[in-house]
Formats: structure tokens, sequence, C-alpha cells
């Protein structure tokens, strides 16, 4: 609830604000009617009741123009003051047969979209209670002299104002209703969807954490049979001695497991980065010379096909983990197609803008619609965590990933936001 309050704060001011300067508008239109039709108001019951809940909206505005969060308990207090204040007017205007008493439900219907139903409820019991006094405590409308003498025509007056005004105070609520609580509605579902969105990033946060937590201890594991294989293979030295085949295949086999090495110490070296959030500008060019030589790397047969037209000097916010990202979809599609995969980059506004396209026969529609989650694959033999994990890299560095598939091939688009120096990121 407090993270609420802190969302709501601001945006509930302005509707708030809206509120109080309504029922300002509704007492000086009603008491503009009542005189009209001839009725006379006590002076000071009326004009005190419209200057506090002039003050009450000038309070508000105050506090939206200078964007101070306040708590809910604020907004509860200020529909409480202008329902008890509203209540004097409506006791030296009439009571309840003054038909503006039905502006009453207005702050309910805001307060139910607003508050806590708690608070709902406790300001739905003093409108109730309010109601219940007007009733029975009021002072009576009287006709002034210029109105005539005869209760007849007094009666007259007075049921043609009442009916006037259920007409025009059922205007001015679903009116009010549909400026004020409708996009306050929309705003608390925009801003639940939003607390969701973070939820789901936080939760795929700690899914990584655990992840790299876990490549952290099985590289540490792993190293020990290495270093026994590293061993292994030098008294092999004596063995091998004479026969060249074999001794290039010991030579192989030394390469291997040095390579394994340092697989491993860059696993573990990334795994940490990944848990200390550890990220730092990098230029555009640099990652694509690193792509090129990884993926000439994986696959020496093939050529990676690089087209861009982005600046040399531009920079994106990167961590340990977007190259091998970007290398899981590039693998993806070698994978798919058993081609070459066309890489585009390209600057847009803001945003850096990576394609890649391969020439496979696409992603049935049932496996793409769970493509992100993890342990799912289009491979009988693939783990699923690739695109997982991608798609969790490139969301926490405040990029985007979408998926582009046909019968031509599927095209994988990562937008990710480009580091401006002048206003750099909190990282």
């Amino acid at each position: 609830m407090a993270e609420q309050s802190a969302i709501l704060s601001v945006s509930g001011s302005r509707y708030l604000h809206g509120y109080n300067c309504a029922l300002v508008g509704v007492m000086l239109l009603a008491s503009g009617l009542l005189i009209w039709q001839g009725f006379q108001l006590p002076s000071m019951v009326v004009c005190g009741a419209i200057v506090i809940q002039l003050l009450l909206s000038v309070g508000v505005w105050c506090v939206l123009r200078r964007g101070i969060q306040q708590s809910l308990k604020l907004y509860f207090s200020v529909f409480i003051l202008s329902v008890v204040n509203f209540g004097l007017y409506l006791y030296g205007a009439g009571g309840h047969t003054n038909p503006a008493i039905s502006i009453l439900l207005v702050p309910v219907a805001l307060s139910a979209v607003l508050l806590h139903w708690r608070k709902t409820i406790t300001l739905s019991l003093v409108v109730v209670s309010l109601y219940t006094l007007l009733t029975s405590y009021y002072i009576p409308l009287a006709v002034g002299s210029e109105g005539g003498h005869h209760s007849a025509h007094q009666h007259d007056n007075l049921m043609q104002f009442h009916l006037l005004g259920m007409w025009l105070t059922f205007a001015i609520s679903t009116a009010l209703i549909c400026v004020l609580v409708i996009p306050l509605a929309h705003s608390v579902r925009r801003q639940q969807a939003l607390i969701a969105r973070q939820s789901e990033k936080l939760l795929q946060d700690e899914q990584l954490v655990s992840l790299a937590t876990f490549a952290a201890s099985s590289a540490h594991k792993m190293g020990t049979p290495l270093s026994t294989l590293s061993i292994l293979v030098d008294d092999l030295c004596e063995v091998v001695a004479g026969k060249p085949e074999w001794q290039k295949d010991r030579e192989l086999m030394v390469q291997q497991i040095s390579l394994c090495k340092n697989i491993l110490q860059e696993m573990v070296r990334k795994a940490e980065d990944l848990r200390q959030n550890s990220r730092e500008p990098i230029l555009v060019s640099e990652l694509v010379g690193s792509l090129r030589e990884q993926f000439n790397l994986l696959h020496p047969q093939l050529a990676l096909q690089v087209s861009s037209d982005a600046s040399q000097d531009i920079k994106v916010l990167a961590d340990a983990t977007l190259e091998q990202a970007l290398l899981n979809l590039l693998d993806n599609a070698v994978r798919a197609s058993r081609s070459a995969p066309q890489m585009s980059i390209k600057s847009k506004s803001d945003n850096l803008v990576i394609s890649i396209k391969d020439a496979g026969p696409g992603i049935p529609e049932d496996i793409r619609q769970q493509l992100g989650q993890s342990f799912v694959s289009t491979r009988k033999d693939g783990l699923g965590l690739g695109l997982f994990l991608s798609h969790a890299t490139i969301n926490r560095l405040q990029g985007e990933l979408t998926l582009q598939t046909g019968v031509d091939g599927t095209v994988v688009e990562i937008r990710l936001p480009l580091f401006d120096a002048t206003h750099p990121v909190d990282i």
C-alpha cells in the first residue's frame, strides 16, 4: 500500500483538485438557482461553506503545483472535510430537500478507486450518516417577500426548483464520474500493470542470479576433472613420442582443455559481474567485432554477415551477459537454417536496433507463444535456456526483444537504449 501511495499521490492530487473545484461550482450554481427562484438563504452558513470549500481547493492545488508526494491519508482527510463542509452547506440550503445532496455520491466513487476499501467504507458511513441527519436537521427554504405570500405559490416554486435540481444534479454527477473517476481508474490500472511488469522483471533477475550462482558453482566443480585431464595428457608425452598422428591428437586435446579452462574462468567472472549488476558503456563497433570473433570460433565454416549504418562512436550500456545473449540468438539462427545469419545494425532516435535474420522454416505458433520462458525449446536437443536468457538480459538493460516469423525465416529484433554521456543512466 505504501508503494501505491507513492505512485498515486501526484495524480491523485490532480483528480482531488478537480473534485473540489467542481464542488465549489456546484455550491455556487445551486445557490444561484435558489436565489433566482426567490428563496432566501442564510448567508453566513452558505457563504462560509463556499469559502471553506474554496480554501480546500486552493490547498490541494498548492500540493499539486509543488509536486509534493503525500500519503493517501491526506486524500481521505480532504474527502472527509469536503463532505462535512458540503453537509454544512446543505444544512443552510434546505437539507435533504435540496437536490444537490446527490453530489455526496461522487466522493464515494472517487474513494472507491483511489483509496483503500476500509477508508471507502468509512467515508460511505459518514455520507449516509450525514444524509440521515439532514433529513431532520436543516434550515428550510423560505420564499422572500418578492416571491409571494401564498403557501401554494411557495410550494410551486419549491417543486419547480426540486425537479430542475434533480435533473441538473443527475447530469452533474454523471459528468463528474466520467471526467474524474474513469481517468483515475485508467491511471490505477496503468500503474498496476507497471507494478506487475516490475515484479516480473525482479523475478526474472532473481532467476538469472540463481542461474549465475549455479553456473559459478558448476564451473568450480568442473575445474578439478579438467586439472586431472591436463595431468593425464601431460603423461601422454612419452606414450605418443615418435607417433606424429598421436602427437597431433594430444596437442589438440591440450588446446581443448585449455579452452575449457578459459571458458570456465570467463563463466565465473561473468557470473560475479551479473550478481553485482555491473554495467558499463561499450562501443557498438567493439561489440560487433567481438561478436564476429566469437561467432567464427563457434562456427568456423560460416561467415557472419553484418550490415550497419550506425555511427562508429555510438555506445550502449552493457554488462557481461549482453554479448552472450546476442551469441545465443545468432547460434539459434544458425541451427534453424544451417547457414550464416544476416545481422543488420541501425540507430533510430535514441535506440540501437539489431536485427538477426535466418532462412529457417519459422517457428510454430504454439511454440512461439512460450518462447522467452525457461526450458522451452524448438529443438529436441535444446535446453530451452538460450532465448530465455537473451530475453531476460535485454529486458534488464531496458531493451526490448521481438520476434517475427514466417515461411521464409525468422527475424529477431533487439532494441537497446543508446548511452548518452551527458545524461548517464544510473547503474
